[in-house]
Formats: structure tokens, C-alpha cells, sequence
């Protein structure tokens, strides 16, 4: 009788470890046989292309991963790279996207794709900006990848775009000098007021600041007693914004400071 149940023991063991060969063997076939599929990176690229299109980020990450690890040509691997980045931006993680984009122009800034990729790599920057009083140094990125898309890629298709872009950006960082020039006219720091004032007009000329950062910048002159450089800022305002009220308040000081009535005297 023992001797019965011991063989009946030994035989479940037996059993047991049969099923677990067979299942052991059916998964190294399955794994063999997925390793030996043929490496088709157009039908990868599209159906990752596909994924992106439907918002399935990370499923269309992992198929361009397995893209750029097996191309060992780079021919469609640097395409995998450029489509990664892109997927973070359609995500909106422009951080990511934007590292992706640098990575990419720094490895082949030569590569067809460049131009799209600089000018993504300058969107990803361009859409983290909030209010320019927290975005400042981001607007600075924006628009120094937007200058580097028209001076390395003159070509490039986004032109119009980009121009508009440089704009926007330029408008913003010039409100924002102004912003802070005012804050430290109305301090009474006239110095550090006619600084910001300055920055303004030399970096960003030809913007809608232009005229109020000349009045506030010739009356910080006056204030420090700088007649000859407020006279001189005035004079630049009343001439090249004739019109304006701004002007007209700005010709109040120069009377003040007998400019006009020397000017007239001389002319007689």
C-alpha cells in the first residue's frame, strides 16, 4: 500500500514537470519566433505615425524606441528620434520636446528634417510662455530659436510664421523692460530706471513701447540732472512721434530748459 501511493507521488512530480517543460518551450518558441520577425521600420513608422495621430503617446514612443535601437543605418532611426520629440510635444511636455529637438539638431544639423525640427525645437519653447513677468527668460529661448531657424535655415518653410513669431516675442520681452523701468522710475532709482529704458530702445526699436519708453527715459534724465541727455531723448521723441500727446508733454520740457527759444533765436 505504501509503496503504492509512493509510486503515485512520484508519477504527479513526473507530470508536473513535463507541463512545465512544454510551457517553458512553447514560450521560447513564441519569444524565437517574435525575434526572428523581419525589421519593416516604414510599416513601424507608420503605424507609430497612426498612434500619434490618436493621441496613444506612449504606445507610439515605445514602437519609435524599437525603430531607433534596431536601424543600425540611421536611416530611419533619425526619423524614430525626431517623431520621439514630437510626441511630447502633441503631449504638450515641452521640456521633453524641446530636449528631443536639441538632441536631434546637435547629432545632424544637416539632416532634411533640420528646419522642422529648429522650428519645433523654438515652438516647444514659445508655448511654455505664460505672463511675461514669469516668462521671461523663456521668451529670450523662443526667440533665440526662432533668429537661429531664419540664420541657419534661411529656406525654411516657416518664414511667414517665424517672422510673426519674432514679433511676439520681441513686443513681449520690450513690455516687459518696460514694466520693470517704470517700476523703478516710480521708486525714484532714475538710474536703474534709464537702464531698463535704454534696453528697451536698443534691443527692441520699432515697437509700440518705443514712444513711452523715450518720455520716461528723458524724464529720468531730467531727474538726474542729465540735461543735455534728457534734451537730446526729448528731441528724438518730439521728431520721430510728432503727434502723439507724448510729444507734446515732452516739448513742455524742452521749453523748460530754453532749448526752443534758443533754437529760435539762432534762426533769426
Amino acid at each position: 500500500m505504501k509503496q503504492f501511493k509512493l509510486i503515485n507521488f512520484l508519477t504527479r512530480i513526473l507530470l508536473n514537470f513535463i507541463i512545465l517543460l512544454f510551457v517553458f518551450g512553447c514560450a521560447s518558441n513564441t519569444a524565437a519566433v517574435k525575434e526572428n520577425q523581419p525589421f519593416k521600420p516604414e510599416e513601424s513608422l507608420k503605424k507609430a505615425n497612426d498612434l500619434i495621430e490618436r493621441g496613444s503617446y506612449e504606445e507610439a514612443r515605445e514602437i519609435l524606441e524599437d525603430v531607433k535601437a534596431k536601424d543600425a543605418s540611421q536611416q530611419y532611426g533619425a526619423l524614430a528620434k525626431l517623431r520621439i520629440a514630437d510626441t511630447y510635444f502633441e503631449n504638450e511636455s515641452y521640456e521633453e520636446a524641446a530636449s528631443g529637438y536639441k538632441t536631434f539638431l546637435e547629432a545632424d544639423p544637416y539632416n532634411k528634417y533640420a528646419s522642422y525640427a529648429q522650428y519645433k525645437l523654438a515652438m516647444s519653447f514659445f508655448k511654455q510662455v505664460r505672463t511675461i513677468d514669469i516668462s521671461y527668460s523663456t521668451v529670450q529661448k523662443a526667440l533665440e530659436e526662432f533668429e537661429r531657424l531664419q540664420r541657419n535655415y534661411p529656406r525654411n518653410p516657416y518664414m511667414e510664421v517665424t517672422e510673426n513669431r519674432i514679433k511676439t516675442c520681441q513686443r513681449m520681452l520690450a513690455e516687459y523692460e518696460f514694466y520693470v523701468g517704470s517700476f523703478y522710475f516710480k521708486k525714484g532709482s532714475y538710474e536703474a530706471a534709464a537702464q531698463r529704458f535704454n534696453n528697451l530702445l536698443n534691443h527692441y526699436p520699432d515697437v509700440m513701447k518705443e514712444p513711452e519708453a523715450l518720455y520716461y527715459l528723458g524724464l529720468s534724465y531730467e531727474n538726474m540732472g542729465q540735461t543735455g541727455q534728457a534734451i537730446k531723448t526729448f528731441k528724438i521723441l518730439t521728431d520721430k512721434f510728432p503727434s502723439l500727446e507724448l510729444s507734446k508733454e515732452a516739448k513742455k520740457h524742452l521749453v523748460s530748459f530754453g532749448y526752443l527759444i534758443i533754437k529760435n533765436d539762432n534762426e533769426k
